[in-house]
């Protein structure tokens, strides 16, 4: 399971696919829009579906087009060109946080990006409320899932800190074209000062799943080309 090392980080095999699915991983976030969709109101698909269409009409030199009302005609149009644009998840994720930065200001809401859904389907909590948790086993489940699901990246290791923290290592994420549009246009910032990871608020949903405690986590390294991000019980 473990292939090599990169520095202190212990790398798994690396995944079957350059990508992951593209259709799985945009259907996991839907889970997410249609959150922000109830506590927005329908301001938010709009304008969700206007900034996807833009950012991916730049990526690809067409003109979008005109027809599309609804998330999922939107999606439709994405998958029907990723052979142009390879990750047209990217616009959904920066579409959602452009939204919310713009409705926030507006409505007063002190919210966050919603989590994806794909963690739902990695297992239940444990059940034990002690703080012993086993992170090896904890990742290596998280890394087999993510594979069996196609969600994984083609890259992927993590190493424990003593403190109980783990750091997860990705050489080259998929979401990196999105989330360098959104920190050009300074959409990333926590209220807590530290950047929104896309990947990182779902995965401390998925440790809570699992290890029935509340994670948090900070990006230690981002785009370098690599991303390091470090998750801690709170």
């Amino acid at each position: 399971m473990i292939e090599h090392k990169i520095s202190d980080f212990k790398m798994f095999e690396k995944a079957p696919y350059e990508l992951p699915d593209a259709k799985t991983l945009m259907d996991a976030h839907l889970v997410g829009i249609r959150s922000q969709e109830k506590l927005f109101g329908p301001v938010f698909p709009t304008r969700l579906i206007k900034y996807a269409l833009h950012f991916v009409a730049q990526r690809i030199g067409e003109k979008p087009p005109e027809d599309i009302k609804t998330i999922e005609q939107l999606v439709e149009y994405l998958l029907s060109k990723a052979d142009k644009y390879p990750t047209p998840y990217c616009a959904l994720m920066y579409a959602q946080y452009k939204t919310e930065n713009d409705l926030q200001g507006q409505t007063g809401a002190a919210t966050r990006v919603a989590e994806m859904g794909f963690h739902r389907g990695f297992g239940k909590a444990s059940g034990d409320k002690g703080i012993e948790i086993d992170l090896d086993d904890v990742v290596t489940n998280l890394y087999q899932s993510a594979v069996q699901m196609k969600l994984s990246p083609k890259e992927f290791g993590y190493k424990k800190n003593e403190d109980g923290s783990v750091e997860f290592l990705l050489p080259n994420c998929y979401y990196k074209d999105g989330c360098r549009q959104g920190v050009a246009e300074k959409l990333l910032k926590r209220p807590n000062g530290m950047m929104h990871c896309n990947l990182g608020s779902s995965l401390c949903q998925y440790l809570k799943v699992v290890t029935g405690h509340e994670w948090d986590y900070e990006n230690i390294e981002f785009d370098k080309p690599h991303c390091i991000t470090r998750f801690y019980l709170v």
